[in-house]
């Protein structure tokens, strides 16, 4: 019995240690969106400010700073929501070791067998899609999110809402691309000599801004093919596991 108490105190720290790291996560995918916003917002600004005066700086702007500074934000969110995913499996493996402890418990009294008609009673009063989990079990709260994904606009991992946040920087390196392809093609493509000779030879010709228009489109494909091919791996619903006689099966 003592060896029980200790198994489980000892998973007992180890969820909460990762409830912590999961909660850090979540934190810092926050931090990467607000402080990313505010300092891209403050780039967008002044590349407006220097509309009609600076050529050079606005294409320089809208063509290489916003899509790379777009992007290193997309990669520090994603590396957050990455370990966000990873925390969130490995508590699922905790869910299920405490719930094998209590397996005999449950069965002794017959707790299993009772559940199932309350819990079906319960989300039909709360008004949610029913679970295909075993809720009986102690800790359920990660394995539920997973399973419930999907199942309804406000129910489970919302997908859909990470969904809108990660696309919010490459929308925003479209527009800024598509902002220096209007300033590009409603003005004369040259620079007032007394700007410095290597802005100067980055856009006082016609070539060299078409060689800024291609190397923002190659940052822009790459980091959202990036992303794109990540955020599906991180999107994934997580199948039920179901116990049978202390063995764990997919």
């Amino acid at each position: 019995m003592d060896d029980i108490k200790l198994y489980l105190s000892m998973l007992a720290e180890e969820y909460k240690s990762l409830r912590e790291e999961s909660k850090q996560a979540s934190i810092n995918m926050f931090a990467a969106l607000r402080w990313g916003a505010a300092v891209i917002g403050v780039v967008i600004a002044a590349g407006f400010t220097q509309w009609n005066k600076q050529h050079a700086v606005v294409f320089l702007i809208f063509y290489i700073v916003i899509p790379i500074l777009s992007a290193m934000t997309m990669f520090l969110w994603i590396g957050e929501a990455i370990r966000f995913k990873r925390v969130g499996d490995y508590i699922c493996l905790i869910e299920q070791k405490v719930g094998m402890i209590f397996d005999e418990f449950k069965c002794k009294y017959a707790i299993k067998k009772k559940w199932v008609v309350l819990q079906e009673q319960i989300e039909n009063n709360i008004a949610i899609s029913h679970s295909s989990l075993d809720l009986s079990d102690p800790l359920a709260w990660e394995q539920w999110l997973k399973d419930m994904k999907g199942g309804g606009i406000t129910e489970g991992h919302l997908a859909w809402v990470y969904k809108i946040r990660l696309a919010f920087f490459p929308l925003l390196m479209f527009f800024s691309f598509s902002t220096g392809t209007y300033y590009c093609l409603t003005h004369p493509r040259f620079i007032p000599k007394w700007l410095t000779p290597v802005v100067s030879f980055v856009t006082k010709t016609k070539n060299n801004v078409g060689i800024l228009i291609l190397l923002s489109l190659l940052i822009i494909l790459t980091a959202t093919l990036i992303i794109i091919v990540i955020g599906r791996k991180l999107d994934v619903k997580t199948n039920p596991i179901v116990r049978n006689k202390h063995v764990i099966k997919e």
